[in-house]
């Protein structure tokens, strides 16, 4: 468990908190590219506490700045993009990509000061279908290389839902190995029906199988490694390798990639406030193009207009009791983002973590949350935060291993990765996401 006051500093991410500090020395998504394509108008955002506004001009390129005027607070998201900015309404002053006031026609001479006039402003980026804002102090770091990002546009596809909780209650419901044995079970296909599949990649026998399996954790100059090991009742060992991202990011191996290809899900949590947050996903497929028409299909019958999840509080998520009985485990559908909405909302948006009781099965949160306590503590002793990358030659990621698969005996899950490392650095296979 976590005393209040280590909950209150992950939990807490607005400006000036040393977990926003932390958040903001590294490029967050903040909107998928297609939210926003070519004349699109500007889109008022709020993340970490922060109100903002993000457009996109003539040419394509993006700006982001403070959503109220510094003039007169009017809303600068009913703007005119135009000159290469965006211009108030109220009394037309222009600012461009970089807060600088360009314009102020209500004044003599286009306005005398308005070169003392410094609006908020965050560079932005796109990479992976995803529109990044780095929103901290001094020169930006790179974007982390993930072949998840950088893999061929055929090969991903990104999605953005607002979520009902604090952001640290997602992180560990991504990297929580324990849950899938329960909250994601679908029957056997002996009682559900042949025709009926398993939900791809997912393996869900597997984990219905062996409900205890090992858990070893490996600290890495990226995160955390989580080696899952099942023993199943034929005798194979089946593991699982996840991995949490400094300092809000997760890769899922078989997270709904498509029916028989090898695959894995990228993810991010970034706070809206301490309240909500924004869970990005990235599903890339390695062995063949994805099918994008089939996700969007899947997703539009879970996720409303509003990217937020059909199945909600107010509805009790939609769950069918006589579903329960030969189905699925939760009684939830087979739509596994909408299941882990139920796990981490119903807690409420900041649980109270000085009351829970955690065992062996919680190992991953637990140093997930040591991890990001240390990185935290780090920063406030005036180092860097960990993992930042400003190298373009380190920026690579060979140990990055997201994977699920059978190994051979005798071995443990860091041993078995350790020897798929070797493979990858000598050119036997290719492992890196």
């Amino acid at each position: 468990m976590l005393s209040k006051e280590q909950n209150d500093l992950i939990t807490q991410t607005g400006p000036g908190t040393p977990c926003g500090q932390l958040l903001r020395s590294y490029w967050q998504p903040i909107l998928t590219s297609e939210e926003l394509p070519p004349g699109a108008p500007p889109l008022p955002l709020r993340i970490m506490s922060e109100e903002l506004v993000l457009y996109r001009n003539a040419d394509g390129s993006l700006g982001m700045l403070g959503l109220y005027c510094p003039h007169r607070g009017t809303d600068l998201s009913y703007g005119r993009i135009e000159d290469g900015g965006l211009r108030c309404l109220y009394h037309g002053w222009l600012f461009d990509a970089k807060g600088h006031c360009q314009d102020q026609p209500a004044e003599k001479g286009g306005g005398a000061f308005r070169d003392k006039i410094r609006h908020i402003a965050y560079p932005v980026r796109e990479m992976g279908g995803l529109v990044f804002a780095y929103m901290g102090e001094g020169e930006p770091p790179l974007i982390p290389n993930y072949n998840f990002l950088t893999a061929p546009e055929d090969y991903r596809i990104a999605f953005r839902v607002v979520q009902d909780c604090n952001w640290v209650q997602a992180m560990e419901g991504s990297i929580d190995p324990a849950h899938t044995s329960f909250l994601h079970r679908i029957a056997p296909k002996e009682k559900r029906g042949q025709t009926d599949a398993t939900p791809a990649g997912m393996h869900a026998d597997y984990f219905g199988e062996d409900t205890c399996p090992d858990i070893e954790i490996e600290r890495t100059w990226f995160g955390v490694r989580i080696c899952t090991l099942r023993n199943l009742e034929r005798g194979e060992r089946y593991l699982r390798v996840t991995n949490y991202l400094y300092p809000n990011g997760a890769t899922v191996v078989g997270a709904e990639t498509a029916q028989n290809a090898g695959g894995y899900s990228g993810r991010w949590y970034v706070p809206v406030d301490d309240r909500t947050h924004l869970r990005f996903e990235l599903l890339h497929v390695t062995d063949e193009p994805i099918n994008k028409q089939m996700f969007r299909a899947r997703r539009s019958k879970e996720i409303g207009p509003d990217n937020r999840h059909i199945r909600n509080a107010a509805n009790r998520y939609l769950q069918d009791r006589e579903e329960m009985k030969s189905e699925t485990f939760s009684g939830l559908g087979r739509y596994f983002p909408a299941q882990d909405a139920l796990a981490i909302e119903t807690p409420g948006a900041i649980y109270d973590r000085s009351q829970e009781h955690l065992g062996r099965s919680d190992l991953a949160v637990v140093q997930m949350r040591r991890a990001l306590l240390d990185a935290i503590e780090q920063m406030q002793a005036g180092g860097e935060a960990p993992g930042v990358l400003r190298d373009p030659a380190k920026n690579v990621f060979p140990d990055l291993m997201v994977f699920g698969d059978f190994i051979e005996p005798g071995l443990s899950g860091p041993e078995h990765c350790a020897q798929r490392l070797e493979r990858t650095r000598s050119g036997g296979t290719k492992d890196a996401p």
